[in-house]
């Protein structure tokens, strides 16, 4: 609704707009309206979403439809605008901050709607699991990250500006025009008994609490009809469809006919319900800028709402439109809901003028399109102006020390790579040749040799000895991984630092990308990407950027990092009493520890190579709960700091060991009677089934299954 309301307004006004919206179906392009290009990209299609969670895939998706769109058309637009509901905008931005060609330099402006992280709280869903905890932290990185925040309600902004304080939340309320309806006449039925709710059956909506004020009243014997119009959600608390145990819980009223349940309906059906109805309610715990309300007074609908959203806003507290109530406040929704039923039709008919004449100033679409288009004047403004030296980030450690406790020579630009090598002759050549033909000119090479014994292994090295100024080799007595890196950073003489095991392989761009993060945002030290596994698997790894609590329970990244010499010498040195592995991952809780930041490149841009006798392939359980132990031991301070979040992240998805991906849903255990956790993870389950049935293999079987008339058999 919004999307068109505000679409219309703007290519009406003289601008032009695309939307870009996914389709489950194909891919098309139409025009609407003059100045008004619709483009619709088939979803769930992208290697991606072998990889990602679906709506982090989709935020990928739309990261790439954008670009594609742009190099199609061959123009930059003046703006772009993205909702923040579910982190769509999450690539998109991540992309802007990495300086991608496509959308670097245009301003991108994040539209608040209802978060996830907003919603699943007062819906009393479980927030901490995934994926919807890491969809919350990608809408939280969106609004730190975008150039500019746009609410429709103070409501909203007063909720969750501290999200972003550095970024200030302007309101507009939203345009709104009902054509149908404009200078018509419509009657409205002031004789009514019916009150009327439309809407989803949703916790936050206030339906629960307005059925139990309504039973309040109707034992007291008043006479009046209360209409739920709308479709069902999943109640967790009660591990059942809310509207379901509403409907079970209310029996009664529902017999006696005071209780009306319907099925949502078309918006052409739903304006004659408004008109029938004596006033309609909007009872939310929280509450944006509701379309049901913008309807409802369109159509003079006298209005009985909560004053936790927007609606109250639209209403205004002076009773000309309708009556405000405040749930805070123990019995004022019954005697509000008292007053409205005992209204005359006189008092009917004020509310009605007062409503319909409030929302047609309020959101009067020429009115709303001098506001936007000031206020996407100012966003290009300012984002012309802008100097941006401080990467985004839900990392909540005050930013490392400027006065550093050690001084530590480097050559300024330089990145030093550092090769830990024991026996591994077979891949060395492989892994130089991958590091050589790196795209960033101001490098070394140090291969740590960490007492090799193997003749292959030793003989394999002597053609890098004495091999020019880009190459040294340094021989050491066996002392592990841990030790071979830290030496290699020691003797390194670059700013960066760049680890590289002796059998894995790099991109080309990978080396450039990372520096040039570097090089721009001060407060990031370590820059990785996602990880192509090769040999014996072919998967990869997303990763993500470093934030706690989430990489104090699972590790973020691999080991192949470029980072800031200082940095790592200072806070993030491998240690010995990591002994059997996992050196690298303490070394990043530290540095985070200590106000290092850690971002990731959206791209598999390193390559692991899978051995049957690899390092990490030695680990088992009991050794991996060991090395955890010892890391929470080393870094107690920040372990006890978020001790509390950790707990609820692990009583949610199981221990930290076991995830790798926040974006997926992990297995939980059951409680009580209901150990099947079936509807909670239900929209998971259909995206995964979807995600399936549109890869090239998944669509064959289907055919093939109809071919051989399997439907039939499995009937």
């Amino acid at each position: 609704m919004y999307v068109n309301q505000a679409a219309v307004m703007m290519a009406r006004g003289g601008h032009e707009v695309t939307i870009l919206v996914r389709d489950p179906h194909k891919s098309t392009v139409t025009y609407e309206e003059p100045n008004l290009r619709i483009v619709r990209f088939q979803h769930m299609q992208g290697e991606y979403y072998n990889h990602l969670g679906y709506w982090t895939a989709l935020s990928y998706q739309y990261a790439d439809e954008v670009a594609s769109l742009l190099r199609s058309d061959g123009k930059k637009p003046d703006v772009i605008e993205v909702q923040d509901y579910n982190g769509i905008g999450y690539y998109l931005l991540m992309r802007k901050w990495q300086f991608d060609s496509d959308i670097s330099g245009i301003p991108v402006t994040l539209h608040l709607h209802t978060p996830t992280f907003e919603l699943d709280k007062v819906n009393q869903a479980p927030r901490y699991k995934f994926p919807n905890y890491w969809i919350g932290h990608m809408e939280k990185f969106c609004m730190k990250a975008a150039d500019a925040l746009l609410s429709p309600s103070q409501f909203l902004a007063d909720q969750i500006q501290s999200v972003a304080p550095e970024n200030p939340i302007q309101v507009i309320n939203l345009p709104y025009y009902l054509e149908e309806y404009d200078n018509k006449e419509y009657v409205r039925n002031y004789e009514s008994d019916t009150l009327l709710y439309f809407g989803r059956a949703e916790y936050r909506k206030g339906i629960q609490q307005m059925i139990s004020g309504a039973e309040k009243l109707w034992l007291k014997g008043h006479l009046f009809k209360l209409k739920i119009i709308g479709g069902d959600t999943y109640f967790h608390p009660r591990g059942m469809k809310l509207g379901e145990f509403l409907k079970d819980k209310y029996s009664r009223w529902i017999n006696e006919g005071r209780l009306i349940f319907k099925d949502a309906v078309p918006p052409a059906d739903l304006n004659p319900e408004i008109l029938d109805a004596k006033a309609v309610i909007i009872p939310s715990l929280y509450e944006n800028f509701p379309y049901t309300c913008l309807t409802s007074m369109w159509l003079g609908a006298p209005m009985l709402v909560s004053k936790s959203g927007g609606q109250a806003e639209m209403v205004g507290d002076d009773g000309i439109a309708g009556l405000i109530f405040d749930w805070g406040i123990e019995g004022d929704f019954e005697n509000k809901l008292l007053q409205m039923i005992s209204s005359t039709k006189e008092e009917l008919k004020t509310m009605s003028i007062g409503a319909h004449e409030r929302i047609r100033n309020l959101c009067n679409i020429d009115k709303n399109l001098n506001l936007r288009v000031d206020f996407f004047r100012n966003i290009i403004e300012k984002t012309e102006k802008a100097s941006k030296t401080m990467f985004p980030s839900l990392l909540d450690i005050s930013p490392k020390t400027a006065n550093r406790s050690l001084s530590i020579p480097y050559e300024k630009g330089k990145l030093s790579i550092i090769i830990p090598y024991y026996n591994l002759g077979l891949h060395i050549e492989e892994t130089m040749q991958s590091a050589l033909e790196t795209d960033y000119d101001n490098f070394e090479i140090i291969i740590i040799n960490d007492g090799s014994n193997d003749p292959l292994s030793i003989n394999a090295l002597e053609k890098y000895r004495d091999n020019g100024s880009k190459i040294r080799v340094l021989d050491i007595n066996n002392k592990g991984l841990a030790n071979a890196r830290n030496v290699g950073a020691e003797n390194a003489n670059g700013e960066y630092i760049a680890f590289l095991d002796a059998d894995d392989l790099i991109e080309p761009s990978f080396y450039p990308k990372a520096i040039k993060i570097l090089n721009e945002y001060t407060n990031v030290s370590f820059v990785y990407s996602w990880l192509q596994y090769f040999g014996n698997s072919s998967n990869i790894w997303p990763t993500f950027n470093t934030e706690f609590p989430y990489l104090l329970a699972s590790n973020m990244l691999s080991a192949f990092v470029v980072v800031r010499k200082q940095d790592f010498i200072e806070y993030g040195l491998n240690k010995s009493e990591m002994e059997y592995g996992m050196e690298d991952y303490e070394g990043w809780i530290s540095m985070c520890a200590n106000g290092c930041l850690g971002v990731s490149i959206p791209e598999p841009l390193v390559k692991y190579r899978v051995r049957t006798n690899s390092m990490s392939r030695q680990f088992n359980r009991d050794m991996i709960i060991y090395l955890r132990e010892r890391m929470a031991s080393m870094n107690s301070l920040v372990y006890e700091k978020y001790g509390a979040e950790l707990f609820k992240l692990v009583d949610a998805n199981g221990p930290g060991y076991l995830w790798d991906n926040p974006t997926m849903t992990y297995p939980t255990i059951g409680y009580g009677a209901n150990n099947s956790d079936d509807f909670s993870d239900l929209n998971a389950q259909k995206y995964e089934l979807m995600r399936l049935a549109s890869s090239k293999w998944g669509s064959r079987l289907i055919k093939l299954a109809f071919k051989l008339k399997l439907n039939k058999f499995f009937k």
